[in-house]
């Protein structure tokens, strides 16, 4: 059946067309992708300059600001992962030709992050109490309390942004994301030395300082963001009843998101506590070893965005031959570029180790040793990482959250932590039996995610 609207909403991104070649999906995938990896980094940066201010504080305010952070970041993992619905729907409403759905998603976005926000700081204030009570003996209780407090207070603003992302990016402005979030990056490594150390008139606040800079940068992002959002997107009016039924809608469909980076978060923290059982340095060169495959990680995470992006567009616009495409050129360049790094990490792995230990030290052998066993590992885990995180992006695009859920809890905490510790502990593997867990995992659920990409759009599906 024709149409008389257009394929897509003043200012967005045009979906991919129905027979365009996959040279010209590719070249649409990494123009909206660059930006969105842009972003990604910076916003990595803005807790790693936060990380390094603390750090230069002390060991006692390193462990108190670490401590606070574990209880922040569960939260945070799944509030962010809730707010990953905005962007889909904005694509799909995009690609429909429907600038009266984008403005609704886009509001109902920032109703969802004030509402997520209401009920996160309670409890954030709630547990860092309970850390000034329940602290063990050599930790300063009463820094980390503060320091979870003070942070805490830049969540509304840290959700608020991510609501003005997913509304930018998904109409295809995700450039202007990329520069403000830049920017950050150069306040917060100003503001908060500036309010820690006290420089000039302000005074020494130490990790107070710290927290305060990160929170106090994460509402000057926002309040930026913000104005330049509502100039780029649809503003028609709209009655609150429709908006107030997006909230449910974006809620529905973001709670498995957040589920599902908290359970794959948590493996990673669990795998660490079990690491941590082969002495300090197996626990080091895992570190080391994660530090580096999460920041490569960062790339196809933002090919990850783009892709679901692409493939709600033309989800919305009825193009299910089109989403098909999207999402196997978006797989497809994770996989290349994971692969690309895997030969790196084969030939020359002390480049990345290199960065984080000093490899000239004889005391730091075994380490080295480790860490490259692990990432030797990895040139199989990231490539399986980049299909997985793709095909979870193109499933959200298609706006499918529940059963990818079920298939991350499965794929995580059955078959990764239980091959793991089944081939760790149960079979004498060692340290290496747990990393090969985590690829178990990882391969059954790119497996299982991308099958069920296919499904959904196979040629005689009925949209």
């Amino acid at each position: 059946m024709t149409s008389n609207r257009p394929t897509s909403a003043p200012g967005t991104s045009s979906p991919p067309g129905r027979n365009g070649p996959v040279g010209a999906e590719i070249r649409a995938l990494l123009t909206l992708a660059a930006p969105v990896i842009g972003s990604q980094f910076a916003t990595n940066a803005l807790a790693l300059v936060g990380t390094a201010v603390v750090g230069r504080l002390g060991a006692a305010q390193l462990a108190a600001a670490a401590y606070a952070s574990a209880s922040y970041y569960l939260g945070f993992i799944v509030l962010l992962g809730v707010m990953l619905s905005v962007a889909p729907r904005v694509a799909a409403a995009a690609g429909a030709g429907d600038p009266v759905g984008i403005a609704k998603t886009f509001r109902g976005g920032l109703w969802l992050a004030g509402l997520l926000s209401a009920a996160f700081l309670p409890i954030a204030f709630l547990a860092a109490w309970g850390l000034e009570q329940l602290a063990p003996a050599n930790l300063r209780g009463d820094l980390a309390g503060d320091y979870l407090r003070l942070y805490a207070l830049g969540m509304p603003a840290t959700l608020t942004f991510a609501a003005l992302r997913g509304g930018l990016e998904g109409t295809g402005n995700a450039r202007i994301v990329t520069l403000v979030a830049v920017a950050g990056v150069a306040l917060v490594a100003v503001l908060s030395p500036a309010l820690a150390f006290g420089w000039g008139p302000l005074p020494a606040l130490e990790l107070r300082g710290a927290a305060l800079g990160s929170a106090l940068t994460s509402w000057v992002l926002a309040l930026t963001l913000l104005p330049l959002a509502l100039r780029r997107l649809p503003r028609p009016a709209l009655p609150v009843g429709a908006v107030r039924s997006e909230v449910g809608a974006l809620a529905r469909l973001g709670w498995p998101i957040g589920l599902t980076l908290g359970a794959e978060g948590g493996l990673f923290s669990v795998t660490a506590l079990l690491m941590a059982r082969f002495g300090p340095d197996a626990l080091a060169a895992h570190n080391v070893a994660l530090q580096v495959i999460t920041a490569v990680f960062m790339l196809p995470l933002g090919l990850a965005t783009a892709t679901g992006i692409r493939v709600a567009q033309a989800h919305g616009a009825g193009q299910v031959a089109a989403a098909r495409r999207s999402g196997l050129v978006g797989a497809g360049v994770a996989i290349a570029l994971m692969a690309g790094f895997s030969l790196v990490y084969i030939f020359a792995p002390h480049l990345f180790i290199g960065l984080f230990v000093n490899l000239r030290d004889p005391a730091n052998a075994p380490l080295i040793a480790s860490a490259s066993a692990f990432l030797l590992i990895a040139t199989l885990f990231q490539m399986f990482d980049g299909l997985q995180v793709t095909a979870n992006a193109a499933l959200r695009g298609l706006q499918d959250t529940r059963i990818p859920l079920l298939v991350s809890l499965a794929a995580y905490w059955v078959v990764g932590l239980g091959f793991g510790s089944l081939l760790a502990f149960g079979l004498g593997v060692g340290p290496r039996g747990l990393w090969f867990g985590l690829t178990a995992g990882l391969v059954f659920a790119a497996v299982a995610l991308i099958t069920r990409f296919l499904h959904h759009t196979r040629p005689n599906k009925v949209r």
